[in-house]
């Protein structure tokens, strides 16, 4: 039996896509067409930000798993783990109440009927795994491969 993945990128979906691409080309044309430095730092600094806080993929390591920023990482004790089930859609019909809804990933606070309170690091929408904690927080995470990802993490929490 080969040995299950422990590494998963976060794939885009769409809507992420189309949201990124279209406020750096709107933001950035704002700053074409009425240059200014505090624009143009102001520009650079929230898409920076942003990109700090994207979700780039997911690492299950050293009992914990790593959800992969940019440049660091928010890590998750796996004993504080208690179950992890891939829900498709999970995310639907959400209301972000803190967070980055768009630009990089969809991270943060959010909020509906199907999840009620969680914290997601996602980035596609469809492809959702909600994490329950032992605190009985949930947590939605979105590997490019869900099913293999579920399979991995639940073979580590044994």
């Amino acid at each position: 039996m080969p040995t299950p993945r422990k590494q998963f990128r976060s794939p885009w979906d769409f809507l992420l896509i189309a949201m990124t691409t279209g406020l750096f080309a709107l933001f950035g044309a704002i700053n074409y067409y009425a240059y200014s430095t505090v624009g143009m730092i102001l520009f650079i600094s929230i898409f920076l930000i942003a990109a700090a806080f994207g979700v780039y993929g997911y690492s299950i390591q050293n009992g914990e798993l790593r959800i992969l920023r940019l440049g660091w990482s928010k890590d998750i004790k796996l004993s504080d783990i208690s179950s992890v089930e891939f829900k498709p859609n999970a995310m639907m019909g959400s209301l972000r109440t803190f967070g980055i809804g768009g630009l990089f990933g969809y991270v943060g606070f959010f909020k509906n009927r199907i999840l009620n309170n969680y914290k997601a690091y996602a980035t596609h929408r469809k492809k959702t795994v909600v994490i329950l904690t032992k605190k009985h927080d949930q947590i939605v995470v979105t590997p490019d491969n869900p099913e293999e990802f579920v399979e991995a993490l639940r073979g580590e929490l044994k």
